[in-house]
């Protein structure tokens, strides 16, 4: 059976929490109560990987005005504007046992195309150091050392302009 990308649904919340919590150490995982708040908000801007139905991945994130991402973004959902110009990412997650299979990029592509047919001026997210090739990969852009001092790491600002 292929994979599908689709957005989230409530349904989906216990899955996506498993998933983050493998993906990410504990002061960095979005939390149950976070993840189901962003489904509510902006639940066309968070798009899962289903295969076999499981879901194996997802992306996400809110709206903005600004291209800068913003700490308070990872835990406020209510700060999405569906009018901003810039599309931010804040979890992209993929189980690890489906990894290097393509399906992180498959989501990326999913949630840029998205970006691109609302007509967003860009696309920005943070990543550790040893991520950037992969997200340069993507055509995005590493704008240096970010501001961001999300779960007690060092982050680089990467963005795509459209």
């Amino acid at each position: 059976m292929s994979e599908i990308i689709r957005t989230a649904r409530p349904e989906d919340l216990e899955q996506l929490a498993a998933v983050e919590s493998i993906c990410f150490p504990p002061e960095e995982a979005a939390s149950a109560e976070k993840i189901k708040s962003r489904i509510a908000v902006f639940p066309e801007h968070f798009l899962v990987l289903v295969k076999e139905n499981q879901i194996v991945g997802f992306i996400n994130g809110l709206v903005y005005a600004s291209p800068v991402l913003l700490d308070e973004m990872f835990d406020n959902a209510a700060m999405h504007d569906e009018s901003g110009a810039y599309q931010m990412i804040l979890s992209l997650a993929v189980s690890p046992e489906y990894r290097h299979k393509g399906y992180g990029t498959k989501l990326l592509q999913a949630l840029t195309a998205l970006a691109e047919s609302q007509h967003r001026k860009g696309i920005t997210l943070t990543c550790k150091e040893s991520l950037i090739s992969f997200y340069a990969q993507s055509g995005f852009v590493n704008q240096g050392r970010s501001a961001s001092v999300h779960g007690g790491f060092e982050w680089y600002e990467m963005r795509r302009m459209f």
